[in-house]
């Protein structure tokens, strides 16, 4: 799903919770300003509730960082993959990523109206090569130390050896099966 679909409508702003608890355990119960303390007791075990909290932890920093430079993380990760793979098609992008074909054209249209990228006729002429433009190289280049910033602000708030820890975990996930 692109992270497009993932954003909030009419600016809605969720509700500031408070958490009271030890930092390094997940809270039993959490506050909700205005309410009293609701549960998570049975979440608290899940991997897949944890690691939603955390990429909603790194998202949210890493949409704030790049706000300026008008950058969604999909978007991102379509420039970075094609700056280190020039000529690659539309499809393998689309592969790699896991966004199907009816996300990603519209993506490549999004970043190629930008001017970031272009879009050019490969030798079978079905498909499409894909290659940066200047302006998205440098773009990219400066999206590249916000980032760097984002990645900063999860080792700070894990330390550097449980970042260590995570990326190997998770790097698990990037196999093919």
């Amino acid at each position: 799903m692109s992270d497009q679909k993932r954003r909030p409508s009419g600016g809605t702003v969720a509700p500031k919770t408070t958490v009271k608890a030890n930092p390094k355990r997940l809270p039993a119960k959490v506050s909700v300003q205005g309410s009293q303390p609701v549960s998570i007791e049975g979440l608290r075990s899940l991997s897949g509730y944890l690691l939603r909290q955390a990429q909603l932890f790194v998202f949210h920093d890493f949409n704030q960082r790049l706000a300026p430079l008008d950058l969604r993380p999909a978007q991102y990760s379509v420039l970075s993959v094609t700056r280190e793979n020039p000529g690659l098609s539309q499809m393998a992008l689309s592969h790699v990523l896991g966004i199907g074909r009816s996300g990603i054209v519209p993506l490549l249209d999004v970043l190629e109206a930008r001017g970031l990228l272009t879009r050019e006729p490969a030798s079978d002429r079905r498909s499409h090569a894909l290659y940066l433009t200047a302006q998205g190289s440098g773009l990219l280049a400066q999206a590249d130390v916000l980032v760097q910033q984002n990645q900063d602000h999860t080792i700070h708030k894990i330390g550097r050896r449980n970042h260590e820890q995570l990326l190997e975990i998770l790097e698990v996930f990037g196999r093919p099966e």
